[in-house]
């Protein structure tokens, strides 16, 4: 069964370039399969017994039982004894190659699972590995800190490479943060109107890569005239970059990029290091230190937010500074009294949402410090800060914008205009808008923190955990995070080009500390093994984003109305599409979208079984948990490997005539629909995908494509099928295809074209488009 299942994927490999659409038959030769099978088998025979001999010596065990166990071990490969199927699901040979090595992977991880399953029975791996964790305990705490520093730092600065490798430089308010760090480096001011008009973006968009690039403005113009426009975002996050902008400034191209892109990174490094320093004072355990360390520093949103430009990493590393320390038992000294304060004093220069956490952080200091820490007459060392800053802050609006409104910020010169819409905002934004805004913030797909860190549904079961533990703790989190998020989801606001989970980032620390509750508390061993299975999605789904960085940035702000997530797009398939089943809470009606109904009474069904006192007795067996490898094997092969990785979502209709209508599912990114079936394409070194549907089978298809001004290289392919390969020179040509192929789906037939162009001369195609055009004849 092995051997043949392995002889299948070999012969599947090696002709799978020659397969097409026309030819794609399950054909080996007899002489080919005896021979592979046979010699394939005594390979297989040979290299059992001989694993068995040695594991025997080294696990000192039975060689006999060993021989069974390694037989459980291999049967994951006996999955490609179903490989040829993958046959009846044809597209193109890319599509089909891509399968195949999913399905070659998914076996090679049940293999290694099962594994070091056998390993760890035997050798017992995990009393080793808790034997280099005591090593790593009987470090002084400093070079611990420096050990764990290094690791982030440089796991960070690898995701950083990865991002600008991939040719992804600024999101959404990034490069308008990098505009007003220029104008402080450069001008010493933070008056921006100079900048744009003398185009300073270039100055951090290397012009070489970006020579078209105009960044519209993101400022207001203060009461001093239009020469003079400040940044709607407040300064504070552009004076921690400074010291990174001026060493960038040596270099150019993509290392500017990283440099800049990393600057940051630095203190998400230390937001971890404030994680494993608080679970080990508050919870005296360093393994489950180090392991909230690890899943909260390597998963959404610390890993994103690590290596983009946003103030959302450092107010959390200020506000779990503070936390921390008011909570510890350890005295705090005049001089930390001072710096606790100052930290708190910066909120205020890093936005004005961030009052909503400064407040609420202010008096719950002031009670630990005065009740728990005896603070006294140090209590204002404590204010002094935080009072001069809130001070600074009016007095600094007040020169910019003539008022000490703080909505100046946002809207410039306030006027009575401007009150009047704040105030309708405020009187008429509908609630359930507000309600779908906060629930967004966790669970839908495109920017919801749950679907991209799993592991924070387990927040709720730490908050039941610390109800029980430590009310005082509870409440006092609760008290510092739930006004900045209603504060929020009260003005409906909703993320834009950013990493998922914008929002509840600079309140994570919150997220994981309850997480850490239910590490610590927990009893329930079902719980244990959804807890992994969590955390080892959280941490899987960051290395799929890396391949893809696109899916990092979904807007779900009013002008997005389409539901699914890239990310969840991508994990689908043409049978089966993953959006349709999870939640979404854009600024629709979401009255009757079923989904998120059956979501939050999932969460609510996870809860109520944490708190039933049944749980399961025992962890299964080494055959159960074979089994279970095998059935999730299974699953896999039908969900990524089986049918074409292709999902058809959102058709662009081409209404050719009243009888003559064809459904283009092809991506938006690049092109845009002139005309029925008509197409400009903009973009260069670029394969343009076309799958479109048609009721009735085609019988001819007529392309036209080209340019007349300009010259390109151009390969055009139906399916497999080499259509056109050559130069288009200032022409627009013409070619058919009679009886073009198909594949049946549900009651359509199928089509896929793709288009590549290289521009050898002429206008950029951003100014002169490509012209394409796909037309049905009978």
């Amino acid at each position: 069964m092995l051997s043949s299942g392995i002889t299948f994927l070999i012969y599947l490999f090696t002709k799978a370039s020659s397969f097409s659409i026309l030819e794609h038959k399950f054909r080996p030769s007899f002489l080919f399969m005896i021979s592979t099978v046979g010699i394939i088998l005594l390979l297989f025979l040979l290299l059992w017994h001989l694993a068995a001999k040695s594991e025997s010596r080294i696990f000192q065990s039975e060689y006999k039982s060993l021989l069974r166990e390694d037989l459980l071990i291999f049967l994951p490969f006996s999955i490609f004894l179903v490989s040829p199927l993958l046959l009846n699901f044809y597209l193109t040979s890319a599509d089909f190659q891509h399968r195949l090595k999913l399905l070659l992977i998914f076996a090679i991880i049940a293999f290694a699972y099962l594994k070091l399953a056998q390993i760890n029975r035997h050798m017992q791996l995990q009393s080793r590995l808790e034997k280099t964790i005591s090593r790593f305990k009987s470090l002084s705490r400093r070079k611990r800190l420096a050990i764990l520093f290094i690791i982030a730092f440089v796991i960070y600065n690898i995701c950083t490479f990865v991002l600008v490798s991939s040719r992804f430089a600024y999101s959404g308010d990034e490069p308008y943060y990098l505009l007003t760090t220029h104008s402080l480096y450069q001008d010493q001011d933070i008056n921006v109107a100079d900048e744009y008009k003398d185009s300073s973006y270039f100055n951090f968009y290397p012009k070489e890569i970006y020579p078209n690039l105009r960044l519209s403005a993101y400022a207001r113009f203060g009461r001093k005239g239009t020469d003079y426009a400040y940044p709607i975002n407040q300064p504070g996050i552009s004076v921690l970059m400074l010291p990174f902008y001026w060493f960038s400034q040596f270099f150019e191209g993509k290392t500017l990029i990283f440099i800049l892109k990393g600057s940051l990174a630095i203190w998400a490094v230390l937001l971890g290091l404030q994680l494993y320093l608080f679970a080990r004072e508050h919870w005296k355990r360093e393994n489950s230190a180090l392991l909230l360390w690890f899943i909260y520093s390597f998963s959404a949103p610390v890993l994103f937010y690590s290596i983009h430009l946003y103030p959302e990493i450092p107010i959390a590393l200020f506000s779990f500074y503070i936390y921390r320390k008011i909570r510890s038992p350890a005295p705090i000294s005049t001089p930390q009294y001072f710096f606790l304060g100052f930290l708190l004093s910066l909120f205020f220069w890093f936005g004005l949402k961030y009052n909503m956490i400064f407040w609420p952080l202010l008096i719950v200091s002031l009670y630990f410090l005065l009740k728990e820490h005896k603070a006294g007459w140090k209590i204002t060392c404590f204010l002094f800060f935080p009072i001069l800053s809130l001070g600074l802050n009016y007095l600094y609006i007040h020169e910019l914008y003539g008022t000490y409104n703080p909505i100046a910020i946002y809207e410039g010169v306030v006027s009575a205009n401007t009150l009047k819409n704040y105030k309708d905002i405020i009187i008429n934004t509908p609630m359930m808008l507000r309600i779908d805004s906060f629930l967004d913030y966790f669970l839908d797909q495109r920017d919801g923190l749950l679907l991209y860190s799993p592991l924070y549904f387990f927040v709720f079961l730490g908050i039941v955990e610390a109800f029980r533990k430590s009310k005082k703790d509870l409440f006092t989190l609760l008290f510092i995070s739930v006004p900045f998020i209603l504060n929020y989801a009260f003005f409906t606001h909703r993320q834009g080009s950013c990493p998922q989970g914008r929002v509840l980032s600079p309140l994570s620390w919150v997220g994981i500390i309850l997480v850490g509750y239910f590490l610590i508390h927990n009893r329930k061993k079902i719980y244990t093994i959804l807890f992994k299975v969590a955390c080892l999605v959280s941490l899987v789904i960051p290395v799929l984003i890396l391949r893809h960085p696109a899916f990092l940035y979904q807007p779900t702000t009013h002008e997005f109305t389409f539901r699914g997530s890239e990310l969840f797009i991508s994990l689908s398939n043409l049978y089966f599409y993953l959006p349709g089943l999870l939640p979404s809470f854009l600024k629709l009606n979401n009255f009757g979208y079923i989904p998120n109904y059956i979501w939050m009474s999932l969460i609510l069904f996870f809860v109520l079984g944490y708190l039933v006192k049944k749980d399961i007795k025992r962890f299964p067996q080494f055959f159960s948990k074979a089994l279970i490898v095998y059935l999730i094997l299974l699953l896999f092969f039908a969900w990524f490997s089986l049918f074409p990785r292709t999902s058809l979502i959102l058709p662009l209709k081409a209404r050719y005539s009243p009888a003559k209508t064809l459904g283009f599912y092809t991506a938006r990114e690049y092109l845009r629909m002139i005309n029925p079936g008509e197409f400009h394409l903009t973009k260069n070194h670029h394969d343009f995908n076309f799958i479109f549907a048609s009721r009735r089978k085609i019988e001819e298809l007529e392309i036209k494509f080209g340019t007349t001004e300009g010259n390109f290289r151009v390969e055009l392919k139906l399916f497999d099928k080499i259509l056109f390969k050559g130069e288009t020179t200032k022409n627009i040509r013409t070619i058919s295809s009679p009886s073009p192929p198909s594949y049946r789906f549900k009651n359509s037939h199928l089509y896929q074209m793709e288009i590549r162009l290289e521009q050898i001369s002429g206008e950029p195609v951003t100014k002169k488009p490509f012209f394409f055009s796909i037309y049905p004849k009978d």
